[in-house]
Order: C-alpha cells, then sequence, then structure tokens
C-alpha cells in the first residue's frame, strides 16, 4: 500500500478519517490503520488495506466471497478484448480517464482496473474477495494503482472523492443492489461519473420494448413479444436451477461447468448456456459466474434510472443490449 492512500480511506464502521501505524516507505507490505474517531484499527496485509467493519458477513455474503476468490483466482488474465468491451460498457470516451482519481468497485482479478490504468488515470481497485491479491505485484510496479479490500455495503473511502466510480456486474451480488448503488454513489464527487451495469429483469413488456438494442440487432424489434416471453423463461429456468447450484460445493459446482463450457461451443446449442464466448477458459467461469453466487438480483433500466436520478445524477445515457438485458447506466453528479 502505497501512503498516498491513506487520506482517501475512512473507517467503514464510522466513516472517520484513518491515520497508520506503519513505516514510511513507499510499499507498506503489513501495518495497522486506526480510525480517528472510534479507535477501531485495520490490519495491512500482503500491502493491502484489510477494511471490513466489526459485522460478521452473513453466510450468503461469505460464500460469495469465497466463491470470487475461487473463480478470480483461476481465471484466464487479461483478454484482448478487455479494453474494447471496458470502453463500450463503462460509456466513458478513452479520452476522460486520463489523469481522473477513479475507483473500480469490485474489480475481481483487475481486468478492468489495468485497462483504466493504461487510460491514464489514477485506480483504487476494490473488492471483496481474495481474487485482488493477483493484482499486488501489477500495485508495486505502477504508482497509479492501489488496492483495498471491503464491502461496498460498508465502502472504507471518504465521501465525494473519485472523479469516476465504475462497477460492472457486481451490484446485483450484494445483499442489497439499490444500498449498494447508494454506497457507490456517494464516493463520486460532485461533477464526477458514474457508470454502473447489473443483470436485467425483463420486467413489463411495456419496459421490454423501449429497451435499447446494439448495432445489428435492430431486428429483434420485429420479434420483440416472442423474445421477451423467452427471456422470462430463461429467467424462470435459471433461477429454478440456481436453487440447487448455489448450494453445490464449489468444487463440484465448478466441474460441474466444463460440459456447459463444452456445450457452449457448439452452434445452435451454445444459447442453452450462460456463455457463448469463443475462448473455452472465459465460458467455463462465466457458466460458474452464473449459477455460483448465492445473490443474483435483476433489475429493470426504470428502477436504476431512478436510483440515479434519486442520487442526484443527470445526463444519463442507457447502455444498448442484445437479448438477455444488460442495465448499464452512466450518469454525471450534479
Amino acid at each position: 500500500m502505497k501512503p498516498g492512500l491513506v487520506p482517501w480511506l475512512a473507517c467503514p464502521q464510522c466513516r472517520g478519517s484513518l491515520k497508520g501505524k506503519h513505516s514510511g516507505e513507499s510499499d507498506i507490505q503489513s501495518g495497522v490503520l486506526a480510525c480517528s474517531r472510534c479507535g477501531r484499527e485495520y490490519p495491512i496485509a500482503d500491502s493491502i488495506p484489510r477494511l471490513f467493519p466489526e459485522t460478521v458477513l452473513n453466510d450468503p455474503s461469505r460464500r460469495t466471497q469465497e466463491r470470487f476468490a475461487w473463480e478470480w483466482e483461476r481465471y484466464p488474465g487479461i483478454l484482448k478484448e478487455d479494453r474494447r468491451v471496458f470502453l463500450a460498457e463503462t460509456q466513458i470516451p478513452e479520452g476522460l480517464w486520463k489523469e481522473q482519481r477513479v475507483l473500480d468497485v469490485g474489480c475481481g482479478m483487475g481486468r478492468y482496473s489495468r485497462v483504466a490504468v493504461s487510460l491514464g488515470a489514477e485506480v483504487v481497485a476494490f473488492d471483496l474477495s481474495d481474487a485482488i491479491l493477483r493484482m499486488v505485484e501489477d500495485a508495486k510496479r505502477e504508482a497509479r494503482l492501489h488496492l483495498v479490500q471491503g464491502d461496498v455495503l460498508y465502502p472504507p473511502f471518504q465521501e465525494n472523492q473519485f472523479d469516476i466510480v465504475f462497477s460492472q456486474g457486481v451490484l446485483h451480488h450484494t445483499a442489497d443492489t439499490q444500498q449498494a448503488f447508494r454506497r457507490a454513489a456517494s464516493l463520486v464527487r460532485h461533477g464526477g461519473l458514474l457508470s454502473v451495469w447489473v443483470y436485467g429483469s425483463p420486467g413489463s413488456y411495456r419496459n421490454f420494448a423501449t429497451n435499447p438494442l446494439r448495432p445489428g440487432r435492430e431486428w429483434l424489434s420485429r420479434i420483440r413479444p416472442l423474445i421477451w416471453l423467452i427471456v422470462w423463461v430463461r429467467l424462470l429456468l435459471s433461477d429454478f436451477i440456481r436453487v440447487f447450484t448455489t448450494r453445490m460445493p464449489t468444487f463440484l459446482l465448478y466441474a460441474a461447468c466444463f460440459p456447459l463450457a463444452v456445450l457452449g461451443g457448439i452452434p445452435g446449442f451454445r444459447y442453452l448456456t450462460f456463455s457463448a464466448h469463443p475462448d473455452f477458459r472465459v465460458r467455463l467461469h462465466e457458466n460458474f459466474d452464473w449459477l455460483a453466487p448465492p445473490y443474483q438480483h435483476k433489475h429493470t433500466k426504470e428502477e436504476v434510472r431512478g436510483w440515479f436520478e434519486a442520487a442526484g445524477f443527470s445526463d444519463l445515457k442507457v447502455l444498448p443490449h442484445g437479448v438477455v438485458p444488460k442495465i448499464g447506466i452512466v450518469g454525471r453528479k450534479v
């Protein structure tokens, strides 16, 4: 951990400022951060401040933490497509990242944190799980990359601190997506940007019919009622399957995802699985990612837009998507 990170941090319990009890080296590998208000202490281990509140993680949250650590520790790593996907899904142009203070909420093993750094941003990569350990060596080499472990429902950061906060496919895996959104939104400075995408619900047909489609998918509008029914059936079947998969031992579920990954590479069958990615390794992990976490909430764009507006964001832009809704919105805090 770099000493310059400390002023950005806050006690996750009482929001007080933190002070370090450690030597003043440029990379702090171990030590303690103490709250100036309530006196609670938080460890620094493996160069990462571990800023969890005293509240013990409930069982679903603990299993979420363990399962995502399992997944991201085995993920193949950086992909050629990461930069393109990152810019498309955050909906923030390449030129707006330079020299910005950025928070990646739910960074996993850091694919998108690394992209943001490459675009010239100073990035805090923040995650619940030990998958963040995969970034320790990168953070030692890169002065603009910082690592923090904690819970987004108790964010260990000063409010109104970041120029850009983004969270890609994470908040719906918390106990309360809306509450997690509010916590993330509070960290954006006035005039700053917040970009979030969460799993989508087909919702009512009236709302589904106004979902923006990606370029090349416009033809789906001609059969939109059928697509709406298919998405609802797929969602209900998925939720039924997850009743069992979320209770399976992690290693057994991971093994069960191998045949799904094989099926996902066969034309005509790939959409019976939860990933049609061309890379087998990515399909394996995307199937696991869908079936493993205990929390998996889905939302409509109307819900998420309401959250943005209630938190004081305007200039909202909605992410176009394919058949299955992916609710992505970016807005500016005013």
